[in-house]
């Protein structure tokens, strides 16, 4: 069977929209503006600790059909409390990231305050 072209780029748009986020969005083109080419260095090196774990993580799951958490779990319950350690620490900022960049866009594009809280604390009531 014969997937089609936009079945081919699922898990891929999937991947990609899980592994970018504001800070590839936004930092990484404003460190472009201000420092050019300067910082090269830094993206080849943060390429070459990143890459492993992008490129084994999904090759992992996929050939065990296990999840990436009870890999984790298999290396010891140190690694399985590091990593939610690690993304309980980290939680909190990513998610203000991700609002105050949201608020901002917001802000610009619909003009009716530049208030970045108030649009970071604007919830719907349905």
């Amino acid at each position: 069977m014969k997937k089609s072209f936009l079945q081919s780029l699922g898990p891929g748009l999937l991947f990609a929209g899980a592994a970018i986020g504001v800070s590839h969005l936004v930092q990484s083109t404003r460190a472009g503006a201000e420092f050019g080419f300067g910082l090269i260095w830094a993206l080849l090196l943060v390429h070459l600790f990143k890459y492993p774990f992008f490129q084994y993580g999904p090759r992992y799951a996929a050939a065990t059909g296990e999840t990436l958490l009870d890999g984790y779990r298999k290396l010891g319950k140190g690694v399985l409390i590091a990593y939610y350690l690690l993304n309980f620490a980290t939680m909190f900022t990513i998610q203000a990231a991700v609002t105050i960049v949201t608020a901002g866009l917001a802000s610009q594009l619909f003009g009716f305050t530049n208030d970045l809280v108030l649009w970071s604390s604007y919830t719907p009531l349905y």
